[in-house]
């Protein structure tokens, strides 16, 4: 007896949330005349399509989704609004910027990071202010951590980031002097990038920065940058396995033997975050101690320095969502600035101009006299705002036609309400495709093409196909509104003061030709193979 009744109503939940709740929410945004992908299937909906997109896979393979929305509009236009029916209630995938604009201004404020999300990554990233619905103790909190990206830490963290690279750069040009000069490009990006913003993070540390992982059922020391990458692309599959497909009670759950091991390597992960603390707390009781670094200003915030486990919270969502995209960021700009001989040719142009003692006679390229003390002049807070326009240029392009991240984490709205034309429930998950977004023929000129100049004022690029001015949201790779990327400008000033360091002592060539006809993607979970000859510029 007591079975049953616990049986029937478990019965009748599955039986709505797998077969019943699909089809009404299919009729139900259908009706309005929004395309939907595919007659929702019961227990597999569309996930077959997505399992043969897995088995075809290959090094020029758009991101998956992308893919998944390509097969199915038949590699035709994409409309700018559609109901994607990978979960019972749908995901309605946006890239029109005039809902854009109500998502991220007008509506704002009724607009929230699906609940779902945080349940999925808690063992990581905890009550980080990223994935934590909008109350005003997130708002507080985010306005405490925006304290990490104001002009005096900025520009203290972007000194010691100016060093750290010209130092990598000197011992790199050693070993392409003694014959070692082959790299894979996201690899050795990738290396730097960790290197810069964990000591951001982190400052100066005696710890080993380096932690034990389990994979493939063996343990082994990987960087803690790695770490942090495996961990969050680890858990965005787990969002989206069939079974959370089905049903919302399993998202804080570990199902099954890798997932397992993912929960013992966030346990492990988050330890080593507690040693940093404990080492950092020790070093503070010298009166003398100074720092700029994350850690530090936790330590000294009087919202987070008592309580431990949200100061572990928001350094793996800093760690996490910084490493992935500014190295994808500054990957793929030196891959257009080697792809595209016009691009590499203004960039010299203006290190060379900038670089020199004279701007109006700017000594050669290979010529250039540099040392860290002259990069930390010409790349300081002040100037990377008001020179380095091309720089600038060629970094907002990159961003535009390869986006690090291809969509948003799932946002959902806090009442139903109209967003357009449309009446959209506040159950469904929305999503904001910013590759659609960005490659919107009605917004942008060729929008295959890399073409910097198109965010010059001066240039007809800067116009639509049309002539017209673009909509203010057709633009928008951190997301907008008040849950727009905390470390928008940290990312971009990162990528300004490391890119002009690497292109004017090393010359990058492709290894295989193929390269230089076509760019494979590359955003935050994607491992391009891009071999690399390197060697060095400047005349001794």
């Amino acid at each position: 007896m007591i079975f049953s009744l616990i049986l029937w109503p478990f019965i009748l939940y599955v039986f709505w949330e797998i077969i019943l709740k699909p089809y009404y929410y299919y009729w139900y945004y259908t009706s309005q005349g929004i395309i939907s992908i595919c007659v929702p299937k019961p227990l597999i909906f569309n996930l077959l399509i997505l399992k043969k997109i897995l088995k075809n896979r290959y090094e020029y393979s758009e991101q998956i989704l992308y893919e998944y929305y390509l097969k199915y509009f038949q590699n035709g236009e994409i409309p700018s609004i559609f109901i994607d029916f990978r979960a019972a209630t749908g995901q309605l995938v946006i890239s029109d910027p005039d809902i854009l604009q109500e998502i991220f201004v007008t509506k704002g404020k009724y607009v929230d990071k699906l609940y779902r999300v945080q349940k999925v990554f808690y063992g990581l990233t905890g009550e980080s202010v990223l994935f934590e619905k909008t109350t005003e103790r997130q708002a507080t909190k985010r306005k405490h951590l925006s304290a990490a990206f104001y002009k005096d830490k900025m520009s203290s963290n972007l000194k010691v980031i100016i060093r750290k690279t010209y130092a990598w750069i000197e011992r790199l040009k050693i070993e392409i002097k003694n014959g070692n000069n082959e790299r894979e490009l996201n690899s050795m990006i990738n290396q730097v990038i960790q290197d810069s913003i964990l000591i951001s993070i982190f400052g100066e540390t005696s710890l080993k920065q380096t932690m034990p992982f389990i994979q493939d059922d063996e343990v082994v020391e990987i960087s803690l940058g790695f770490a942090a990458a495996n961990l969050f692309q680890a858990l965005t599959i787990k969002a989206i396995t069939p079974l959370r497909t089905f049903v919302s009670f399993l998202d804080q759950y570990s199902i099954g033997k890798s997932e397992r091991t993912l929960q013992k390597n966030q346990q492990t992960f988050r330890e080593y975050l507690q040693k940093l603390i404990n080492e950092r707390k020790v070093k503070m009781q010298d009166p003398n101690y100074v720092s700029a670094d994350f850690l530090t200003m936790l330590l000294t915030d009087d919202l987070f320095k008592n309580d431990e486990n949200l100061m572990k919270d928001e350094l793996a969502t800093f760690m996490t969502a910084s490493i992935l995209t500014t190295t994808a960021l500054i990957t793929n700009t030196l891959y257009y600035y080697e792809f595209q001989p016009e691009v590499k040719q203004k960039l010299r142009k203006e290190i060379s101009a900038i670089m020199s003692p004279d701007r109006s006679n700017p000594a050669p390229f290979e010529n250039l006299k540099l040392s860290p003390e002259l990069w930390i002049e010409k790349l300081s807070y002040e100037q990377l705002q008001e020179d380095w326009k091309y720089l600038y240029l060629a970094i907002q392009e990159s961003l535009r036609i390869e986006p690090p991240i291809r969509s948003s984490t799932p946002m959902q709205l806090c009442k139903t309400m109209k967003l357009g034309n449309y009446t959209v429930d506040q159950n469904t998950s929305i999503a904001v495709n910013f590759y659609l977004l960005h490659r919107n023929p009605k917004e942008w000129q060729e929008p295959s093409k890399f073409i910097p100049e198109r965010f010059d004022p001066q240039s007809p690029y800067y116009l639509t196909p049309d002539g017209k001015k673009r909509k203010q949201c057709s633009y928008s790779p951190f997301l907008g509104g008040r849950r727009i990327c905390l470390g928008k400008t940290f990312a971009e000033n990162i990528a300004k003061c490391i890119i002009p360091i690497i292109i004017s002592e090393l010359d990058i060539k492709f290894k295989k030709d193929y390269h230089y006809e076509k760019k494979p993607p590359k955003y935050y979970s994607a491992e391009i193979n891009v071999p690399i000859v390197l060697s060095t510029i400047q005349n001794d």
